[in-house]
């Protein structure tokens, strides 16, 4: 008996030994944490944090449009904590929205590298996609997680604030601003969608810039906001075919005669659009066309930046065009009513809009 415990003990030990040996070592386990965020950016990057970044630097080609878009989330103005001085306005937006800006570090230059932006400790740096192969690249060398957005097109503007809304650890937030665009092109498309052909106007959206003393015209991209916001707000973008996809593309004045259209709209970004409106209505050039004679050339709105391009403002800019475009369809449309309602995005009550708003107001508006 006693030699048969001794067999069945080491048979025992035997068969543990060797289901041991067959089995694969214990794996370690890795507890994520409760407070770790994985974003999917505008280039289908996927970026990992431990949790949400606390040091935000924004930096690159056209960051204003993603600053503006930014600190439409309330978390913005504590989180940004680096950002290029360099912006298109002449007035400066961020002291209205960012009691903290004083606290900022503000970039040098026009093209700022990382070693600038290093020296502020980013936890992460947003950036606009065009940036990619630049900046975007040196900093990934240096292991700064980049997240990639931008903010060109309306159907972009969904998924960019989403992408924000995750780095911020606020996705509500982004749904409700997603709400207020959606909400805007779903009022214009609604009164616009069923419109003929004959009934869509034909319209010359015209930047104007001078350099020396000598005034240029210039159209935009057939695929650029501005080109969008003006079919959408139910005109016919006339200039199309000869738009350059690279980029606003210089017009003569025959070529403008020649499409002789029915509405003009002015954007100067460096000035006050209806100042060179003014100007041209007394041009004997530009008398002969159809929209001076009929008094349908307008100067496009600003404020701190003008609204016809992809910053967070483009909402005003399609309500206000398709107020000029289709006026019989948008009669009911008060814009300083559109105003409030865009500035409390910003936390902005009427009475900042009145002081710190309306007086910048620029352009042909009531």
């Amino acid at each position: 008996m006693f030699k048969q415990t001794i067999w069945f003990v080491l048979f025992a030990t035997a068969l543990v030994v060797a289901l041991a040996a067959c089995s694969p070592p214990p794996q370690p386990t890795t507890a994520l944490s409760s407070d770790a965020i994985v974003v999917t950016d505008a280039m289908g990057r996927t970026v990992k944090f431990d949790k949400p970044p606390q040091r935000i630097v924004l930096a690159g080609k056209a960051f204003f449009m993603i600053v503006d878009a930014l600190y439409l989330f309330p978390e913005a103005g504590q989180r940004v904590i680096g950002l290029p001085e360099q912006t298109q306005s002449k007035t400066d937006f961020y002291p209205v929205i960012d009691p903290n800006r004083a606290n900022k570090t503000f970039f040098q230059g026009a093209d700022v590298g990382p070693e600038q932006i290093l020296p502020a400790k980013p936890d992460v740096v947003i950036t606009k996609s065009v940036n990619a192969s630049k900046l975007g690249k040196a900093l990934e060398q240096v292991n700064v997680p980049v997240v990639y957005v931008d903010f060109e097109l309306p159907e972009q503007y969904a998924r960019d604030l989403a992408i924000l809304g995750q780095v911020l650890g606020n996705p509500d937030r982004a749904k409700k601003i997603d709400a207020y665009y959606k909400g805007q092109i779903d009022r214009v498309n609604s009164k616009v969608k069923n419109l003929k052909d004959a009934d869509k106007p034909k319209v010359l959206l015209l930047q104007s810039a001078e350099k020396s003393g000598t005034v240029a015209f210039s159209v935009a991209p057939a695929t650029w906001m501005q080109t969008l916001i003006v079919e959408m707000a139910g005109g016919k973008a006339i200039w199309k075919e000869a738009s350059d996809q690279g980029g606003w593309a210089i017009v003569n004045l025959e070529q403008i005669a020649a499409w002789n259209p029915d509405l003009v709209f002015i954007v100067n970004y460096n000035g006050n659009s209806k100042e060179v409106v003014a100007k041209l209505k007394t041009d004997p050039k530009w008398q002969s066309l159809k929209a001076v004679k009929e008094n349908k050339i307008y100067g496009f709105p600003s404020d701190f930046y003008t609204w016809d391009q992809p910053d967070s403002r483009w909402g005003l800019g399609l309500t206000w065009l398709a107020t000029k475009i289709q006026p019989a369809l948008f009669s009911d449309v008060n814009i300083n009513q559109e105003i409030n309602q865009f500035y409390a995005l910003y936390g902005l009550d009427q009475a900042a809009v009145q002081s710190k708003v309306m007086p910048l107001l620029q352009g042909d508006l009531p």
